[in-house]
């Protein structure tokens, strides 16, 4: 098991974690949001092959349409 930070909160998860499997984990709607790693914007098609490392720090963002 490793720690990461997913919105300011302190989330253990399971070694060998892929981002996608830490938003549902989390029961996140993985077309609603937009996600930064370690201050750094994830394209979604990066997130299943991104694994998580002990204390990444994860940054959920809700996507908003609108003019």
């Amino acid at each position: 098991m490793i720690s990461i930070v997913l919105n300011d909160e302190v989330v253990t998860v399971s070694i060998g974690t892929s981002l996608v499997k830490v938003l549902e984990h989390q029961a996140i709607e993985l077309d609603a949001v937009a996600l930064a790693l370690n201050a750094e914007v994830v394209p979604k098609s990066r997130w299943p092959h991104i694994v998580c490392q002990q204390d990444d720090k994860l940054d959920v963002f809700s996507v908003v349409a609108g003019g």
